[in-house]
C-alpha cells in the first residue's frame, strides 16, 4: 500500500458526493417540467476494496507499499431513482425526498472532507518530522 492510497480512496468518495450533490440540485430545477424523472448516482466498482484501503491506512505500521494495491476506481453512473412517485403531471421530484437527499449527501461529504484533512495532516506532520506546521 502506497503512501497515499487512502488519500485516493477518501477522493474517490469525495468525487462520488460532489457528483451526486450536482445531480440531486439539478432534479430540484426540473421540479415543474412535466415528464421529468429524477436522478441519482450509483456506485459501482468494489466497496469492500475502498473500505480496506481506507481502513489498512490507519495503522502506521502500513504506510509501506504491498503487492496487489490497486488505485480506487471512480466508477459512478446515473441511474433513475427507483424510489420516485410519478406525479399527475408524469414528474417525479419531490421536494422534501430531493432535500432530504441532498441534506444527507452533504453529511457524507463533510465526513470525508475532515478525514482528508486528518489523513493530510498526518503526513504533514510525519514530513515535518513531528513539528507542527
Amino acid at each position: 500500500m502506497g503512501l497515499l492510497d487512502a488519500v485516493h480512496a477518501l477522493q474517490a468518495g469525495l468525487d462520488y458526493h460532489l457528483a451526486r450533490q450536482n445531480l440531486l440540485t439539478a432534479n430540484l430545477t426540473h421540479i415543474d417540467t412535466p415528464n421529468y424523472k429524477p436522478v441519482d448516482l450509483e456506485r459501482g466498482g468494489d466497496f469492500t476494496k475502498v473500505l480496506h484501503v481506507a481502513l489498512e491506512s490507519t495503522n502506521p505500521a502500513h504506510f509501506g507499499t504491498s503487492a496487489g494495491a490497486s488505485p480506487v476506481d471512480h466508477d459512478f453512473r446515473v441511474v433513475a431513482d427507483p424510489g420516485a412517485a410519478v406525479g399527475l403531471d408524469g414528474n417525479g421530484v419531490n421536494v422534501d425526498r430531493e432535500a432530504a437527499k441532498i441534506a444527507a449527501n452533504n453529511v457524507r461529504y463533510d465526513a470525508l472532507a475532515s478525514l482528508v484533512s486528518g489523513e493530510l495532516t498526518g503526513l504533514q506532520w510525519a514530513v515535518n518530522d513531528g513539528k507542527a506546521g
